[in-house]
């Protein structure tokens, strides 16, 4: 049991950090665009780039009920702004992020074979998530 927990933080802790390189991407690109909501403290002040900046980059496990590609992890980003996001700005962080995650997940995961696909509303990471 201890294995399957070390792979799956291990796995988890991969994937954070292969976000926070889209997430400083983004913020490079688009951090001084737009006035961060008032309450969301300036990129890279605190501990986690989830909580600070501009953008929140998230992936949750689905088990892929009503999925095309079955189980993975579904993804996210939010732009913490009170400002109007033009549609294309809203595109081209999308595909900032996608091409950067197709770029890399072969580098950060060589022993897996895994995915990154449009699924139902989002994309999606799927295929190996063995435990191995």
């Amino acid at each position: 049991m201890q294995k399957d927990n070390n792979a799956l933080e291990n796995f988890d802790t991969t994937l954070i950090n292969l976000l926070h390189e889209v997430d400083l991407l983004l913020e490079e690109k688009y951090g001084n665009r737009f006035k961060r909501h008032p309450a969301r403290p300036a990129q890279g002040t605190t501990a986690n780039p989830q909580y600070d900046g501009l953008f929140t980059m998230n992936a949750n496990f689905s088990a892929g009920i009503g999925s095309t590609f079955g189980p993975g992890y579904t993804l996210s980003f939010r732009l913490s702004t009170f400002d109007p996001i033009p549609e294309d700005i809203k595109k081209d962080c999308e595909t900032i992020m996608v091409n950067h995650l197709q770029k890399r997940l072969a580098e950060v995961f060589p022993q897996r074979k895994l995915n990154l696909d449009k699924d139902q509303h989002g994309w999606k990471i799927h295929g190996d998530l063995s435990l191995n």
